[in-house]
């Protein structure tokens, strides 16, 4: 059965986002002189705050406020060096001319996740923009997903949660709400479905068969 309203992760889910999520992060490492990482270890940063990924390193708390300071200023370019994924403006546009109450639900901090958003055109789209506040931190979205489910007006039976990292699937578990992982983005698929999701899809076409 089709679900009455979708939750939609915004990096790696809608938006290819890697180009000036990488540049930031590798603006901050010079700005501290830390050793440049790979592209493979940088994927790792994709998903969870910057600043519990710093804190999981073991900086201290003036370190991590410096790091991200430095972050946050080359993402002011960074944020829009992304691209909305081919097909997904189609796949708004058709479900949200069906009716389906549709949001969104990012760990990205609101007015980012904002800005996005109204950078593409797809506000329109969006019951709910919802992004976390800076103070947020860990690899629980729960309490995102729960403002952008209420935001929807639907139960959470009704709701299916669509995102690329394990702790997409795993915040909607908290929430007895149903996952699609899109291995499109920049999670694995062996990820997505050990976190349990419900349906794991490799493409936007698929996505779109899924959410049917």
């Amino acid at each position: 059965m089709a679900p009455h309203g979708i939750i939609f992760d915004l990096d790696g889910t809608l938006t290819d986002s890697k180009p000036g999520l990488f540049a930031s992060l590798r603006h901050m490492h010079a700005a501290l002189d830390w050793e440049q990482p790979s592209d493979e270890a940088l994927q790792a940063w994709l998903g969870p705050p910057v600043g519990q990924s710093l804190k999981e390193a073991g900086h201290d708390e003036a370190t991590v406020e410096r790091a991200l300071a430095a972050f946050r200023e080359r993402l002011e370019t960074g944020l829009f060096e992304s691209e909305v994924y081919p097909g997904i403006d189609a796949l708004l546009a058709d479900l949200d001319g069906e009716g389906t109450p549709l949001a969104v639900a990012t760990f990205k901090v609101q007015p980012d996740a904002e800005r996005v958003i109204d950078h593409y055109g797809l506000r329109h789209r969006f019951r709910g923009v919802h992004g976390r506040s800076p103070e947020l931190l860990g690899h629980s979205k729960a309490t995102v997903i729960e403002r952008a489910v209420a935001s929807i007006g639907r139960d959470a039976t009704d709701v299916v949660m669509v995102g690329d990292r394990e702790h997409d699937i795993a915040s909607a578990a908290e929430l007895g709400i149903r996952a699609i992982g899109v291995a499109y983005g920049y999670g694995s698929r062996a990820g997505l479905e050990a976190a349990g999701a419900w349906r794991v899809v490799d493409s936007v076409d698929e996505l779109g068969a899924a959410l049917r």
